[in-house]
């Protein structure tokens, strides 16, 4: 069964079904709800749709370069708004990874776990309201990626 919070949640990500907060853009997200009631972050019908999304936009930034958690944070978290240190020593801590740990590719197991590391900071104890089978159930609708077994640099 798909799984929505859509306007009946107390925690903002996921009365939007978008545990991750990405903020709105012109991105023709599938299951984006075009004139959400939100004027800042995205809003989807399903969950397993705001999570589709978060992780296309967490592939696109590590194929971009941005193949280390400080830099995938960074730009996911901009300082401007959120204790960005804080942040990144919060989903590294949860990877068990050092900050700096080079990223070269990514698999179904690794981003199930860095979206969990990222809901425990945007969602605060709501995290728990989405499984591990939520976040894979947003994985199974990506497009075909070219995703290998997971390899991290370990930073010297």
């Amino acid at each position: 069964m798909t799984k929505s919070f859509l306007n009946n949640h107390k925690i903002r990500g996921l009365r939007n079904n978008n545990p991750g907060n990405l903020v709105k853009t012109h991105n023709k997200w599938v299951g984006k709800i075009a004139n959400g009631k939100d004027s800042r972050f995205e809003q989807f019908t399903y969950l397993s749709f705001g999570i589709r999304a978060q992780m296309i936009d967490l592939i696109h930034d590590i194929n971009k370069g941005k193949n280390t958690i400080r830099k995938i944070i960074h730009e996911y978290a901009p300082s401007f708004e959120n204790d960005t240190n804080g942040y990144i020593n919060s989903v590294a801590k949860s990877l068990k990874l050092a900050p700096d740990d080079k990223i070269i590719s990514i698999n179904q197991d690794f981003l199930v776990k860095l979206c969990r590391a990222i809901y425990k900071v945007e969602l605060g104890n709501a995290h728990t309201d989405i499984s591990d089978q939520d976040i894979k159930d947003g994985f199974k609708l990506l497009p075909n990626f070219n995703l290998s077994e997971l390899t991290i640099q370990k930073k010297n």
